[in-house]
């Protein structure tokens, strides 16, 4: 088993809640990115919180501040203000922690998550990604390209990243019924195979169930150098009704759901730990208390 491995931090929207903050609907505003106007502080003591309990990489808070997203929900905010304030948190974090931390940037979808049909063209998304690269250059030790839903916006995040950065993580999403796919349809495999071009250092899955997401890691290790993850504290369960249609896949994840334990994720990261992977960490509903548990792992 490896012993030498990057750790992510936790969910960050999930720990908000548990926290206390009122966090709207992620389907229906700004979600997480409401905490970077109105509890900055508490921002900052999650991610200490996931330092302390043994994080050697944090990623920056502005996962749904982006631009289509702020203008959708008729935010008076500017996503280039959200994305430099949270850059400026994490670095807070990192030094009041006193500890070795890496920063990483986030790259995120430019619109709702796992929804790749609302994703706009080319250059809107280049531009998007660029504008994020000029924020971080100089001040983030890596990429984190997150929750990848099609080929399409993938390739632009891994592009522009690579562009400006050596050390480049893009992480796909397998969030239905089959640990094959991405929610655009497209194969994972073929996914992998589309960004190889890009020297990644690292390619993941994030953002689906733990068992699921092990079926799509053996699938990632068949193409990628080097893989990673961060799942949610959460296994699919058969139900015995299905759902008869829906909008976002994520309807399809939910239904499904049933949330587990850190000490039972911890035994899911020792399976992905044992197969390789470089980077783990948690996605929604994991608390510090699980990259404990992981840190445990690799002491």
């Amino acid at each position: 088993m490896l012993s030498d491995f990057y750790i992510l931090d936790c969910g960050l929207g999930s720990e908000l809640k548990r926290k206390g903050f009122d966090l709207p609907d992620w389907t229906n505003s700004i979600w997480s990115a409401q905490a970077i106007i109105d509890e900055p502080d508490l921002i900052v003591e999650i991610h200490k919180d996931s330092i302390e309990a043994g994080s050697t990489v944090i990623t920056t808070s502005n996962y749904y501040a982006t631009p289509l997203i702020l203008k959708d929900k008729q935010s008076k905010f500017d996503y280039k203000e959200l994305s430099e304030i949270a850059l400026t948190l994490a670095e807070k974090a990192v030094k009041q922690s006193g500890k070795d931390i890496m920063i990483a940037g986030c790259f995120p979808p430019i619109n709702v998550s796992f929804r790749p049909d609302l994703t706009p063209n080319k250059s809107e998304v280049e531009s998007f990604y660029e504008t994020l690269a000029e924020i971080y250059k100089g001040r983030v030790d890596a990429i984190l390209c997150e929750t990848m839903a099609s080929i399409f916006e993938g390739e632009i995040a891994a592009d522009v990243a690579s562009q400006y950065f050596k050390k480049v993580w893009l992480s796909w999403n397998t969030r239905g019924l089959d640990p094959s796919l991405i929610p655009s349809g497209e194969e994972l495999i073929q996914a992998a195979k589309s960004v190889s071009k890009f020297n990644l250092d690292c390619q993941l899955i994030n953002c689906a169930h733990a068992d699921l997401i092990t079926e799509s890691l053996e699938i990632l290790k068949s193409v990628a150098s080097n893989i990673g993850v961060y799942a949610n504290s959460s296994i699919h369960t058969l139900r015995e009704k299905q759902l008869e249609s829906y909008e976002n896949i994520s309807e399809v994840h939910y239904h499904h759901q049933t949330e587990i334990s850190s000490d039972e994720y911890a035994e899911f990261a020792k399976k992905w730990i044992a197969m390789g992977c470089k980077i783990v960490g948690g996605c929604c509903t994991t608390t510090p208390e699980h990259i404990k548990k992981i840190a445990e792992l690799r002491s």
